[in-house]
This record gives C-alpha cells, sequence and structure tokens, in this order.
C-alpha cells in the first residue's frame, strides 16, 4: 500500500500546503468583506463562491486526511479537489485584476518574489492541537498580512494569487 502524502488522520496541519491553504482562505474572507460587500456584489455571487472556494480547498485537505487511514484512492482524489478549488479561486483573482485594469504580477517582479520569500513556520504542536494550531495560525497571518492584507486590493490580489501558486506547488509534494 502506498505511503498517504498526509500521514496519520490530522497530520495534515503539518503540512505545509494546510498552512498555506488556511491563509489564503482567511485572506479571501477578509478581502471579500472589503472588495465585495454583500449589497455591492454583482449578482450576489461572487464574494459567496470566491470564500467557497476557499474553504474547500480548506476542508477538503481535512477531509483527505480523515480517509488517509482507510482510501488513498479517495484521500488522493479529495487532495484533487483541493487544488482545483485553489484554481478556481486563482481565476476569481485574476479577473478581478484584470476588471480592475491591473495586471498579475510576474514571477519576476519584486514583489511576487517577496511574497514567495516570506516562510512558514513548520507546525508543531503538543496534546493541545486546536489550541496550538490557532495560535500558529494567528502568528503566520500576521506574518503575511502586510502582503495579504494590504490597503491596495490589488496588491492584497496579487500576493493571494501568489500564495494560492505556492499552496497548489506543494500540495502533491
Amino acid at each position: 500500500m502506498a505511503a498517504s502524502p498526509i500521514g496519520p488522520s490530522g497530520g495534515y496541519r503539518k503540512m505545509l500546503s494546510f498552512g498555506f491553504t488556511c491563509l489564503v482562505y482567511h485572506a479571501t474572507t477578509r478581502f471579500c468583506k472589503r472588495v465585495y460587500p454583500w449589497k455591492d456584489d454583482p449578482l450576489g455571487k461572487t464574494s459567496g463562491q470566491m470564500v467557497g472556494a476557499a474553504r474547500s480547498a480548506r476542508q477538503n485537505i481535512v477531509e483527505a486526511s480523515s480517509r488517509a487511514g482507510t482510501s488513498k484512492e479517495t484521500e488522493l482524489r479529495l487532495l484533487d479537489v483541493a487544488k482545483g478549488s485553489l484554481e478556481e479561486l486563482l481565476g476569481d483573482y485574476e479577473a478581478f485584476l484584470i476588471d480592475c485594469g491591473h495586471a498579475v504580477w510576474s514571477v519576476a517582479d519584486e514583489r511576487w518574489i517577496a511574497v514567495s520569500g516570506l516562510p512558514l513556520d513548520e507546525f508543531t504542536a503538543s496534546e493541545d492541537v486546536l489550541h496550538e494550531f490557532s495560535l500558529y495560525l494567528l502568528a503566520m497571518r500576521a506574518r503575511f498580512a502586510p502582503w495579504l492584507e494590504h490597503d491596495d486590493p490589488h496588491v492584497a490580489a496579487n500576493a493571494i494569487i501568489a500564495v494560492i501558486k505556492r499552496a497548489e506547488s506543494l500540495l502533491f509534494r
């Protein structure tokens, strides 16, 4: 039987891809509250779809972990759904930038390089995993906040795209 990419059930919190996906989820909820207030949301769907895609990516990694011990096929399928959700979300951020007359940063852009170079600490926990992981995420959010919660929504969108690409590149390693 092939080894799980996640490890034992619950091991997803130790995956860097999960940490980046959590950052994407929290940044997306904050971005949508700021940029797409519900009453101003075109067709009332953009914000819900974006937050839903970010949540789907996060939750599919969690569910894949719970299935790791019983079905590798299901685990891999759920990780693939998580990656698809991240791609869907990336498309929404790309569309936002294009609609506003902005380009997605080049991978050679110093801002892309700065965001891509921000480290995500390795998560280690004792027996109080939920508490310790929440503290870990709060610390990582603070580290990335100057980019992901930048006052300029175009900078924030580009930074979130850079973090999405990091999560995707790690998801199947």
